[in-house]
């Protein structure tokens, strides 16, 4: 007893004060919705109250079943249930021989008031090959695959595109 206030000798923690479960709701609602935000599950809650240097006996079961009835948490929480999925086959049976291009912007202004990105990607070593853009014409498309691709890993047997109509003529 600390000043009318009961604490708990935590183990490697300093004093934990000790709530009732009225105030250990409180204490849920100010770490979930304030400073900490996100919905985690209850054992991550927990361990924060804990942290902060509250303790509730009940505490984990608690903040179980706040965690089975908040919506957003059971929208966004880990889903445990999904059945396995099979194993998808290799698209490239070599590295370097099958590209994937799309272009990506408007960001805001970077150096040179560059503002699109022009993205190629290797499908078999997953390769990433980036070129930031002023604007997007079907010459700096033909720059870049002829610098960042045919120079450095050879002729592509096969570019797949997004249909833009700057990488049309590719």
């Amino acid at each position: 007893m600390i000043n009318q206030d009961l604490y708990r000798r935590g183990y490697l923690t300093p004093l934990l004060k000790c709530i009732t479960k009225d105030q250990a709701e409180y204490v849920l609602k100010l770490i979930r919705e304030g400073v900490y935000g996100g919905h985690s599950g209850a054992r991550t809650m927990a361990a924060k109250v804990l942290r902060d240097g509250y303790y509730c006996l009940t505490l984990q079961g608690d903040y179980a079943e706040y965690v089975k009835k908040c919506a957003k948490c059971q929208e966004f929480g880990p889903l445990h249930h999904l059945k396995p999925e099979v194993l998808h086959s290799m698209t490239s049976p070599w590295s370097f021989v099958i590209w994937g291009m799309v272009t990506t912007g408007p960001f805001s202004l970077g150096k040179g008031q560059r503002k699109f990105h022009l993205v190629g990607v290797d499908y078999f070593t997953k390769w990433i090959e980036v070129e930031p853009l002023t604007s997007i014409s079907t010459k700096n498309v033909e720059n870049f695959v002829w610098r960042s691709i045919v120079c450095w890993f050879e002729v592509p047997h096969t570019i797949i595109t997004d249909n833009g109509w700057q990488l049309i003529s590719v």
